[in-house]
Parts: structure tokens; C-alpha cells; sequence
């Protein structure tokens, strides 16, 4: 078994983050909401002009997690449009973090928090925020477990309706051991189809 490795994400990663988008999208939804709202929204958020979107725009980040030497995960962090109920005003968004369930409860994870945390730094943030699905129990305790805490809510468009995620923050501090990211890969590995 080879060390996970957290990469920062190329242009060259795009269909790779179309195929673990989808798949991390879905089987983390299908089963506690509508799976064919589920694959609607994974159909449309994650094509490669969605995705490529992500790379357009200079303060955002995007990371690739692997375990094995496979893909197994990302992160994508970005200064967007910050709720009301969030009091720093130059908040950056952890907008993605998911992990195919192989890499659940592997420590890999919490390294890709660790990572894009570091990521939003970079980006000049002092705190970090989220909007979580209040369905989605294990990623409510994974947060809280890593700092985080409610302090609202904001609206997401899910299924032809608007819904009210909870909104969580904590402060962009050094994070101790945080996984050292990889700027440029020449081997990328290739995620199974």
C-alpha cells in the first residue's frame, strides 16, 4: 500500500474530476435523496465545461486526493459569494470536499480537509465556510469533529427546489501535519471507469 498523496489539480485533470465528481456526487446522495434528482444534478454539474470552469477562475483551488495511486477523492476551495450569516466578509469557500466510500475511514479524508484549509490561506482567507446537507449526517460529524460549527443557513437549489443547507465556519488556522501538497505531477494516475 503506497501513502495518499493530495496533488494540486491541472487542466489536464478535468475528465478525471467530470468521472470522481459524479461518482463521489452520487453515492454520496442516492441514498438520502431522490436518486434521480441525484443523477440529474451530477449530469449537469459536472461536465467538462462546468468543470473546466473551475480552473478559469484565479482564486479558486481545486485537489486531488489518491490512495493506492488512485484517484480517490477532491477538494475544490474558492472566494465566492459569502452567506449573511457568515461575519468575515472575506470568507473562502470549501464549495466540494468528497471521497469515494473505499477511502472513507482512512485517514484521507481529514488530510484533504488539512490540505484545502492550507488552500484557503493561500487564497488570503482567514476563515473558511460550507454549505452542508443537513441529511448528510456522517459529513456533519466529520466537520464538527475538525472544528467547524453552525451558524446558519443558505440557500441550494437541489431537485427543482430551494433548500436550506446549514452553514459551517472555523477560523483558516495552521493546521499541524497537514498533508504536504503536490504543485505539479507528470504520472497521473488514472481513475477506474
Amino acid at each position: 500500500m503506497t501513502a495518499p498523496l493530495i496533488r494540486q489539480a491541472t487542466v489536464d485533470d478535468v475528465d478525471l474530476l467530470c468521472r470522481l465528481g459524479a461518482a463521489t456526487f452520487r453515492e454520496t446522495y442516492s441514498a438520502i435523496s431522490d436518486p434521480r434528482e441525484v443523477d440529474e444534478y451530477a449530469d449537469a454539474n459536472f461536465t467538462r465545461e462546468k468543470v473546466l470552469a473551475w480552473f478559469r477562475k484565479p482564486c479558486a483551488r481545486t485537489l486531488v486526493a489518491t490512495r493506492d495511486d488512485v484517484p480517490a477523492g477532491y477538494a475544490h476551495v474558492r472566494s465566492a459569494r459569502v452567506p449573511a450569516c457568515v461575519a468575515d466578509r472575506k470568507a473562502v469557500e470549501l464549495s466540494r470536499l468528497y471521497l469515494l466510500p473505499s477511502a472513507q475511514g482512512t485517514g484521507l479524508g481529514g488530510a484533504l480537509l488539512d490540505a484545502a484549509i492550507a488552500e484557503a490561506a493561500a487564497l488570503g482567507g482567514a476563515t473558511v465556510w460550507l454549505g452542508a446537507y443537513d441529511r448528510n449526517v456522517r459529513a456533519l460529524r466529520f466537520y464538527a469533529r475538525r472544528g467547524f460549527v453552525r451558524i446558519g443557513t443558505h440557500e441550494f437549489e437541489f431537485g427543482g427546489r430551494i433548500h436550506h443547507d446549514s452553514v459551517l465556519t472555523r477560523p483558516v488556522t495552521p493546521v499541524t501535519g497537514a498533508a504536504t501538497i503536490i504543485r505539479a505531477s507528470q504520472n497521473i494516475p488514472e481513475m477506474p471507469r
